[in-house]
């Protein structure tokens, strides 16, 4: 199985985009060939996702990269390092990469993993998305599906 997975916040304006791509996948019904999962909140919940019937992971999330507000890039989690600082692992905060690590460690045959990120324009309380990612939606559902399309494991 192939797995989109969205990830971030409804109430935190632009760290919603990735769930917010999933959700116009599985609205849309577009999700062919894979799973558009939306996983906000709990990320310790990705590793539900993270076993042997898992051919391939699309993490789809905002991400500060000092790139343009809106631009996006898709990176494998080795290629980077996070900067957020976390007492420990629990169900109110995570990092991606810090559940990726605990899953290694735990002995999962880890599948395939590619995070599609995107520069926020805004992260604050709030419900939405800027107009700069609001208006980029339609490419940011079009360049997800294409990746994994085109990835080969």
């Amino acid at each position: 199985m192939r797995y989109l997975i969205g990830i971030g916040n409804y109430t935190a304006f632009d760290d919603s985009v990735g769930l917010r791509v999933a959700e116009t996948i599985a609205e849309d019904g577009i999700d062919r060939g894979f799973r558009a999962i939306e996983l906000g909140g709990n990320l310790i919940d990705l590793l539900h996702y993270l076993d042997e019937g898992t051919e391939f992971v699309l993490l789809v999330d905002s991400a500060r990269m000092g790139r343009v507000p809106g631009d996006y890039a898709f990176f494998e989690p080795g290629e980077v390092e996070s900067r957020r600082e976390l007492a420990g692992f629990s169900t109110h905060e995570a990092d991606v990469l810090k559940v990726l690590g605990l899953a290694a460690s735990l002995g999962r045959a880890l599948p395939a993993v590619t995070v599609m990120g995107i520069e926020p324009e805004e992260i604050r309380t709030g419900v939405g998305l800027s107009a700069t990612l609001s208006n980029r939606m339609g490419e940011y559902v079009d360049a997800a599906i294409d990746f994994l399309a085109s990835a080969s494991v």
